[in-house]
């Protein structure tokens, strides 16, 4: 069973919760699919961190991280903003792609960041900078159709 198909069994059988964190982890092969979830209805869907690991990319070379983050970023037009490379660490072997452009207000820019690591994980996360404050993580709202994209899009590119 695929992990999209093991994440939409799972979100199907929870209940609707807001306010009590559930993580929802799914496994096939050597792949492993881990949801952060903090909100869940009929339709849509909270979520802090969704990774997928894999020890495929342990050993990955920086260009084999570009080629995938490049090809997340063609994948992933669905969310909010586009996401693109923004960083490439080829000392740590890691790719960073953020929101291009990310959304701004009067109270600061909120976007996505997806990390792509020669560790073997792939994790995706939406920050909040607050004018004068830190940036922190804070929950991304997505419909149930479109975390499960993101579950296959992941596990696609892990590949």
């Amino acid at each position: 069973m695929t992990l999209k198909t093991q994440l939409q069994a799972q979100l199907s059988a929870l209940s609707a919760f807001a306010g009590s964190a559930q993580t929802i982890e799914a496994v096939d092969g050597d792949l492993t699919l881990r949801c952060e979830l903090e909100a869940l209805d009929r339709t849509g869907c909270e979520f802090m961190r969704l990774s997928v690991s894999t020890p495929r990319l342990a050993g990955a070379a920086t260009d084999r991280l570009q080629k995938i983050a490049a090809e997340l970023s063609g994948r992933l037009t669905y969310l909010l903003e586009p996401i693109s490379p923004v960083e490439v660490d080829h000392e740590q072997c890691v790719v960073q792609l953020r929101s291009s452009p990310p959304q701004k207000n009067d109270d600061g820019t909120t976007y996505y960041e997806l990390l792509v690591r020669a560790g073997g994980e792939l994790s995706l996360c939406r920050f909040s900078k607050q004018v004068g404050n830190v940036r922190q993580i804070v929950p991304a709202q997505v419909t149930r159709e479109v975390l499960l994209r993101l579950a296959g899009d992941f596990e696609a590119a892990a590949k």
